[in-house]
């Protein structure tokens, strides 16, 4: 056998080690392997020969590389950071083609490109039928559960964690993916508004994160904490879980969001605004078109502009909310100028805004949403 094939078999066995240690979030462990593989696919890039083998382990190699920087780095992901991936095509086994297709839709999540994270992950799943650890499917079952999340199908969400949660409980060294899965659980309970059932979810999981020292995962809980506190309008607390997530990370716009609304509702206006600033620079950076909307309309809002500067923020955010399925959002700002025109007798723009929260609302309870 030739020291290319042995070097090759070498390093995808390696690979597979490397990706079963971020699947199980070992990453000190992880970060260790990557080190020694780093060095080895460096001289197989050199080689002179290029055979279709490695053009394989090289795509595979490129995937887990984006993988690893999704979980220990996601502020250096940009919205072109795919593009550095070599397309598959025929040639492109099985296995690589399903990773491939699962993390484009991973990192078109990251970026709210919902459309395109469903497509990718449909073609996921035409692939994962040939794959037959179980693991891989539930890693599947709870990626595609936060999809449907964010897509407000919350049903399907839970359904999809549940069916993910029941395979990592039967295998032990991941507790920290069914931590992953009780904060999905959690999320979706909450916009169910079945509040008492989301905190016992995810005061669950930040009790197995605590346990494994996880603590990025505990600050994404600890802004899903926050989230179902700001929903009952309990602002005061909501605050104090958002500001420690934004103190250790200040770059998660997420929370960022959350906790400016809050301040706003408090008509704490000067720091809403600071917030506000802080998150629409970091969304720009990062190229996440959701949030800038998100934010735009919370300024407007803060700096109680005339209601036809806000009108303006609110039907381009619209535009983009309907193209995106994102009809819980549609509705949620539709009512806000319905309301504020109800405030100034403009009876024709009231009936104009809630025809459209109402249109809005049918297309939730069509997918299930309950909202």
């Amino acid at each position: 056998m030739s020291t290319n094939i042995l070097m090759h078999e070498a390093v995808m066995q390696q690979l597979n080690d490397f990706y079963q240690m971020m699947l199980s979030q070992q990453i000190i462990k992880a970060t260790e392997l990557k080190k020694e593989i780093d060095e080895k696919i460096e001289q197989i890039k050199h080689a002179e020969e290029k055979e279709n083998q490695n053009q394989n382990l090289l795509l595979y190699y490129s995937l887990l590389d984006l993988k690893y920087r999704m979980l220990t780095d996601r502020v250096s992901i940009r919205k072109d950071s795919f593009e550095a991936i070599d397309t598959i095509d025929e040639s492109t086994d099985t296995l690589t083609a399903y990773y491939y297709h699962s993390f484009k839709a991973e990192h078109a999540l990251m970026f709210s490109n919902y459309n395109e994270a469903r497509r990718q992950y449909e073609e996921a799943e035409s692939l994962l039928e040939h794959i037959s650890d179980e693991l891989e499917h539930a890693e599947f079952y709870q990626k595609y559960a936060v999809l449907n999340h964010h897509m407000s199908s919350m049903l399907i969400s839970i359904e999809y964690a549940n069916k993910a949660k029941e395979i990592f409980e039967r295998h032990a060294g991941y507790e920290v993916k069914v931590a992953s899965c009780e904060n999905t659980l959690g999320t979706a309970c909450i916009f169910l508004k079945q509040f008492e059932k989301a905190e016992e979810h995810l005061n669950r999981s930040i009790d197995l994160l605590q346990k494994h020292n996880v603590e990025k995962l505990i600050l994404v809980v600890r802004h899903n904490l926050g989230l179902l506190y700001a929903t009952q309008n309990l602002s005061t607390l909501a605050i104090r879980h958002l500001s420690e997530v934004t103190e250790k990370n200040p770059a998660h716009f997420k929370a960022l969001f959350l906790q400016a609304r809050e301040h706003y509702k408090l008509r704490e206006i000067n720091i809403a605004k600071e917030l506000i600033e802080k998150g629409l620079a970091v969304c720009i950076e990062l190229g996440n078109e959701e949030y800038v909307y998100h934010f735009n309309i919370l300024r407007s809002l803060n700096e109680d502009e005339a209601i036809e500067l806000l009108e303006e923020e609110v039907e381009k955010s619209i535009s983009y909310f309907e193209k995106q399925d994102l009809w819980d959002f549609v509705e949620e700002y539709a009512e806000v100028l319905a309301v504020r025109f109800r405030k100034l007798n403009k009876h024709e723009k009231v009936s104009d805004y809630f025809n459209v929260c109402y249109e809005a609302k049918q297309k939730l309870l069509r997918k299930g949403a309950l909202k």
